[in-house]
């Protein structure tokens, strides 16, 4: 007499979809915070002009603040978001180059 099996994968699923969703929002966050870095460290922005930018990372917080303070937070917010893009990307079985 055969047995039916029944294994409900969903929540599974669910935690799977949030940490690609999560990994997605990341490397956005990571490329325009590259771009942004790229802008103030090679255009003529003065480093006492007042910009303003959003950072993510656990927490997302907006401000604004002088280029000359900006640079080394952008620096430490890509670092910071990037150990947590190769996280996840681990914890997903994704190899990072």
């Amino acid at each position: 007499m055969s047995q039916e099996i029944t294994v409900d994968f969903s929540e599974q699923i669910a935690k799977v979809q949030t940490k690609i969703e999560r990994l997605e929002s990341l490397i956005y966050y990571v490329k325009n915070q590259k771009n942004a870095l790229e802008h103030y460290k090679n255009n003529d922005v003065l480093l006492t002009d007042k910009v303003g930018l959003n950072l993510s990372g656990v927490a997302q917080c907006s401000f604004n603040a002088s280029v000359a303070t900006l640079i080394p937070l952008l620096e430490q917010n890509i670092e910071y978001n990037t150990a947590l893009i190769n996280e996840l990307a681990k914890e997903l079985g994704i190899e990072v180059e």
